[in-house]
C-alpha cells in the first residue's frame, strides 16, 4: 500500500505545522492545513458512487485544488488522470473515454457553451470555483470548498477497491501525429524518483520553488512532489508568464526556479530591460528540452545563478539524470544518472557501446513504466524483454558517468546525402548568432539528397539578418554536410504546454511550404 507522500506531509505537519506548503496567489496553505484538506478530500471520495474502474480526472490550472485532489486521490487509492488543459476538446474526450474517467475536478474556466455537453457526462463534477450557468446537471456538481467542508477526514480509509491492473496515475503524453498515449505510473515510482533527484539536489524546508511548470506535466509533477517530500514551499503560478515569474521570485523570496529553455530565453531578455531582484535564487533547473550552450551561459551571466540541466521522460517518472549542486553546471551534460536508475547506450543492434560513443539511451529501474494504458503492442515496442526502456534519444556517457544528449531525438536525426546530421549541433550554433532568439533544425524529403536540412529561426526583437548571412555563419562553424539548405523565419516556433518545440509540426509546415501541392 503506497502512501509515501501522505506520510511526508503528515510528518511535516507534526514538525512544522505552520510552515507554508503551498502559496497560491493570496492564499497560503500550511502543512497542517494541507494534511487536513488532503484527508478531507480522500474522505469525501468515500461518499461518491465509485466503481472498481472509476478514475478521477483533474482539469485545472496550477492551483492548490489540483494538489489537494491529486494527493487526496492517492491517499484513497483512486486512480488519477491529469488533463493537459491545452489539448483540443476532441483529445480531452478521447482521454476521458480511453481512461474511463467518471469523476472530475475542474476549473470552471474550461467549461464553455461548446464543451458543456462533454462535462455533463461525468458522474461527478467538483468545480474549483462557482461554475457558469451552462445547463450542467445540479445533481453531481459540487463546489470544491463545499466538498471539503462536508467530508469526514476519518473516512480517508479504507482504500478504494479498484480493479486489478489499474495504476495510481495515468499521465497522457501529448502526441503530434497520433492520439495521446497513457503512461501507467504509481506513487512508489514518484517516491523513488524524487528520492533520487534529492540525492543530486538536496533541498531543504526553507526552499521555495516557483511552479510555473504545469502540474499536469511530468516535470511539474516531479518538482511539486519533491518540494512536498522535503517540506519546502510551492509558489504556484497559473501560466508561463516571464514577467510574473521574475516578479514572483522577488515577492516570495524564491530559492529554486525550474523551467524549460524557451522560457529562460525570455527571462534573459526581460532582465536586460527591467530591475528584477533575484538574489534569493540558489539555482535554476532546466529540463523538458535541450538547453543550448549559449543560452546556459547567458542565463548564468545575466541572472547570476547556476543552471542545472536535467533529462527525463514521462515514461521514467520522469528524471533520469540531473547535474548536481556540488559540481554545478557542466556544459552540454544533463548530469550524472540518478543513483537508483540504470542507463546504457546501445547501437542499432541493441549492443552496449563504450563511453564516448553515441547511441540510443536505454533506461532501466524502479521508475520505468510497466507500459502504456491499453496499448500492448506499443508497450512491447518501447520495452525490451528484460525491462529496458528505449528512450528514442541519442546520447553518450563520458568517463565520469555523466550523460549527454548528443544528437537529440533518434527520429529527428537528419540523413543528408548519406551523412548523419544532428539537429542539436546546428541549433547550438545558431542560438549563438546575435540576431536569433530561437532555432530548430528539421529534415524534409529531397529526391537527390534523401533529406535536406531546414533551419526554422526566430529573430530577436529589433534584430535583422538574412538567409545568406546565416548560411555563411554556419559554414564557419559546422561541417559542410550540416549547413542548412534553407532557412525559414518565424515570429514564434510552435511549442507544447511545457515549451518544447513541436518538430513534427515544423516538418509538416516546412514540407508544405517548400513542396506545395
Amino acid at each position: 500500500m503506497a502512501l509515501e507522500f501522505y506520510r511526508f506531509i503528515k510528518t511535516h505537519a507534526q514538525e512544522q505545522p505552520d510552515h507554508p506548503a503551498i502559496i497560491d496567489g493570496e492564499a497560503t496553505v500550511t502543512y497542517a492545513q494541507l494534511l487536513d484538506q488532503v484527508a478531507r478530500f480522500a474522505g469525501g471520495l468515500d461518499t461518491l458512487s465509485l466503481e472498481p474502474d472509476s478514475k478521477l480526472g483533474l482539469l485545472c490550472l496550477n492551483q492548490k485544488e489540483y494538489l489537494i485532489a491529486f494527493l487526496g486521490a492517492l491517499l484513497k487509492g483512486l486512480p488519477v488522470v491529469p488533463y493537459n488543459f491545452m489539448l483540443t476538446p476532441e483529445d480531452l474526450i478521447y482521454i476521458t473515454q480511453d481512461a474511463g474517467v467518471d469523476q472530475l475536478v475542474v476549473n470552471p474556466a474550461f467549461i464553455k457553451p461548446e464543451t458543456a455537453p462533454f462535462f455533463a457526462k461525468f458522474k461527478v463534477r467538483i468545480t474549483t470555483s462557482p461554475a457558469p450557468d451552462l445547463g450542467l446537471p445540479v445533481e453531481g456538481t459540487i463546489l470544491f470548498d463545499d466538498f471539503l467542508q462536508s467530508a469526514r477526514p476519518d473516512k480517508a480509509q479504507p482504500r478504494h477497491s479498484r480493479a486489478e491492473g489499474i495504476p495510481d496515475v495515468i499521465m497522457y503524453t501529448s502526441g503530434t501525429t497520433a492520439k495521446p498515449k497513457g503512461v501507467m505510473l504509481n506513487e512508489t515510482m514518484f517516491d523513488v524518483n524524487s528520492k533520487g533527484v534529492e540525492a543530486h539536489l538536496p533541498l531543504q524546508p526553507e526552499d521555495r520553488a516557483i511552479m510555473a511548470l504545469p502540474l499536469f506535466h511530468s516535470f511539474g509533477n516531479m518538482i511539486a512532489l519533491l518540494l512536498l517530500r522535503v517540506g519546502g514551499t510551492l509558489i504556484l503560478l497559473p501560466q508561463f508568464q516571464p514577467k510574473s515569474i521574475l516578479s514572483a521570485i522577488d515577492r516570495y523570496q524564491a530559492t529554486v526556479l525550474p523551467l524549460v529553455p524557451t522560457i529562460y530565453s525570455f527571462l534573459v531578455q526581460l532582465m536586460a530591460r527591467g530591475d528584477y531582484k533575484l538574489s534569493t535564487l540558489r539555482y535554476c533547473i532546466s529540463g523538458g528540452a535541450a538547453l543550448p550552450h549559449a543560452l546556459l551561459h547567458k542565463v548564468e551571466d545575466v541572472m547570476k545563478v547556476t543552471v542545472l540541466e536535467g533529462y527525463g521522460l514521462t515514461e521514467t517518472s520522469p528524471v533520469i539524470s540531473v547535474n548536481t549542486i556540488k559540481e554545478g553546471s557542466v556544459v552540454g551534460s544533463v548530469g550524472p544518472v540518478l543513483p537508483n536508475v540504470q542507463v546504457k547506450i546501445v547501437d542499432e543492434l541493441g549492443q552496449a557501446v563504450p563511453p564516448g560513443d553515441v547511441g540510443e539511451i536505454f533506461v532501466k529501474g524502479a521508475t520505468v513504466m510497466p507500459g502504456y494504458w491499453k496499448l500492448p503492442e506499443e508497450s512491447r515496442g518501447a520495452l525490451t524483454a528484460d525491462g529496458w526502456f528505449k528512450t528514442g534519444d541519442l546520447g553518450h556517457l563520458d568517463a565520469q558517468g555523466r550523460l549527454y544528449i548528443s544528437a537529440g531525438r533518434k527520429k529527428d536525426l537528419i540523413i543528408r546525402a548519406g551523412e548523419n546530421v544532428a539537429p542539436l549541433a546546428i541549433e547550438n550554433v545558431l542560438i549563438n548568432h546575435p540576431a536569433l532568439m530561437e532555432a530548430a533544425a528539421v529534415g524534409i524529403p529531397h529526391p537527390r539528397l534523401g533529406e535536406q536540412v531546414v533551419a526554422c529561426v526566430v529573430l530577436r526583437e529589433d534584430q535583422q539578418t538574412t538567409e545568406s548571412e546565416l548560411k555563411q555563419y554556419c559554414r564557419d562553424k559546422l561541417p559542410p554536410f550540416s549547413v542548412p539548405d534553407h532557412f525559414k523565419f518565424y515570429e514564434s516556433l510552435p511549442k507544447n504546454p511545457v515549451g518544447k518545440i513541436l518538430k513534427t509540426q515544423l516538418r509538416e509546415e516546412v514540407r508544405s511550404a517548400l513542396n506545395p501541392a
